[in-house]
């Protein structure tokens, strides 16, 4: 049975994040994996019994925890921290941080909903009702202006015409739309790495956050190896032949094949291109004073701060623009009928 495909369709993902800090809290306290994952299973009442059945199955017959959470579909990035720390370090620890990351992210999910869910709201009673008085009141009006002989002037001509095709400029969106989430899920995910990131660097705003991304996950995923006193060539081993994490594996292909060539670390990042030009100077900063695995868990703190910090501006900039916009168009659809009704008494007079 397809325990990722079962999960798809469960409702886990409410737990997702109490698991994660039970999970941590329990092992702490003596508990073996199978133990807290049976307790906490018990508690989730909306997970049917027999889906909690195939889970402690699973681990009854040796799966680690990383492919249990992997089954139970938490993000990559949280499976192969906990895959690391399986081989290599704390894995009650990377559980507890795993937690933190986790609930950032959610954290920013929701603060993206909130901001979004009121001026959406409005724009669909504004479709709804541009559409109303595309079909009623603007064929009414334009007949009776035609039938008295009165003359619009060439502003309200252009915004009578923006009026009448924002409805098709709007379906137009959803189309481009939901093309680019096609395209996403059936052909940019089947790219290999390398490709999925010259496309990424093409768009604006998002390679930005990418170049961050990626800047916080490798210094991350390099200071936890180092800390645990694993050597920078065991660590591109590591991640080169690991195969589910793809984008790690890329970039320790590139830096391995530089190392064996005799090229030092931070000339071999500044050559990918993929980092933040500060990740250099740490590198060489912790290199020198023999604390590159504390220097770079600093900064992938800062950097992951300034990812979020990018994030929540880009957020509340939403806001305003689609109110603007609102105000605008609305102020449009009152000139369109009241100008007019104005010009008509002056006539009249």
């Amino acid at each position: 049975m397809n325990m990722k495909n079962i999960f798809l369709k469960k409702p886990f993902k409410r737990y997702q994040i109490d698991f994660l800090l039970r999970t941590a809290e329990l092992l702490e306290s003596g508990f073996t994996f199978y133990e807290s994952t049976v307790f906490l299973l018990n508690q989730y009442d909306k997970i049917q019994q027999t889906y909690k059945v195939d889970i402690l199955s699973a681990i009854e017959k040796g799966a680690t925890i990383s492919e249990i959470y992997n089954q139970l579909l938490y993000s990559n990035h949280i499976v192969m921290q906990i895959y690391y720390s399986e081989q290599y370090g704390d894995v009650i620890e990377t559980l507890k941080k795993c937690h933190l990351y986790a609930l950032t992210q959610k954290m920013l999910m929701n603060q993206l909903i909130k901001t979004i869910q009121y001026p959406l709201l409005l724009i669909c009673i504004f479709i709804g009702l541009i559409l109303t008085v595309n079909q009623t009141v603007l064929p009414q009006f334009q007949s009776m202006y035609e039938a008295m002989g009165i003359q619009l002037s060439k502003e309200l001509l252009w915004i009578t015409t923006i009026l009448f095709m924002l409805p098709k400029f709007l379906f137009v969106i959803l189309i481009v739309i939901g093309l680019c989430i096609i395209y996403y899920f059936y052909f940019f995910k089947n790219k290999d790495i390398e490709k999925q990131i010259l496309i990424i660097k093409k768009i604006p705003f998002l390679n930005k956050l990418y170049k961050l991304f990626i800047t916080y996950k490798f210094s991350k995923d390099l200071s936890f190896f180092l800390s645990n006193g694993v050597m920078l060539i065991q660590i591109m081993d590591v991640l080169v032949k690991q195969d589910k994490d793809k984008l790690n594996q890329f970039i320790a292909y590139k830096i391995n094949n530089d190392l064996s060539k005799g090229i030092q670390l931070v000339d071999s990042i500044e050559k990918l291109n993929l980092f933040e030009t500060t990740f250099t100077h740490f590198i060489s900063h912790g290199e020198k004073n023999s604390k590159l695995d504390i220097e770079l868990s600093y900064y992938s703190q800062y950097v992951f701060e300034k990812l979020q910090f990018k994030i929540f501006k880009m957020i509340k900039s939403i806001q305003p623009v689609i109110f603007i916009i609102l105000g605008l168009l609305i102020v449009a659809m009152y000139l369109i009928i009241i100008l007019p009704m104005l010009q008509m008494m002056e006539g009249i007079k």
